[in-house]
């Protein structure tokens, strides 16, 4: 039973949908914290990096508006993130193309060296972390999640 004047909703603290985003998203973090570390980045410049490295895979070009709005990362925290990429030798800038507005972005050699080997490590702790829920259950999980994500593009939400 609540106490009157409580602002929760909830019996349980864990009853609330984002308090457990939270406590998963600071036991995923953690796990991947040594990863990061060892690998000398952080949080954001591996989103940075991995999606780059997604985009020239698949031959896409990639602008800093690009990255932003596919890593759902501020355009400044981005820009300040690129420019320590840069300055780390991982990541080169320049004009785009398409647009000489735009600033385009990829990967250095040593970038996508580092890259390689920092995605490999990230998706076998996801797997680890991830593979209690089971096939069926993580399929579910992730079209839940995806839904969360979408939903939040389409209020306008970052």
């Amino acid at each position: 039973m609540l106490a009157d004047g409580s602002p929760f909703k909830q019996a349980r603290a864990d009853d609330c949908a984002g308090f457990l985003l939270w406590k998963l998203t600071a036991l995923w973090q953690r796990r991947l914290a040594a990863v990061f570390d060892e690998a000398g980045i952080t949080q954001t410049q591996f989103a940075i990096l991995a999606s780059l490295r997604w985009f020239a895979d698949h031959d896409q070009p990639t602008t800093q508006t690009v990255l932003a709005e596919h890593a759902r990362i501020e355009p400044m925290t981005l820009s300040k993130a690129i420019r320590k990429l840069g300055a780390s030798g991982l990541v080169i800038r320049g004009p785009a193309a398409s647009d000489s507005r735009a600033v385009a972005v990829r990967l250095s050699a040593k970038g996508r060296k580092l890259t390689q080997r920092v995605v490999i490590a990230v998706e076998n702790a996801d797997d680890t972390f991830f593979g209690r829920l089971g096939e069926r259950d993580l399929a579910a999980f992730k079209a839940l999640t995806m839904a969360l994500v979408d939903g939040g593009s389409e209020s306008g939400q970052p």
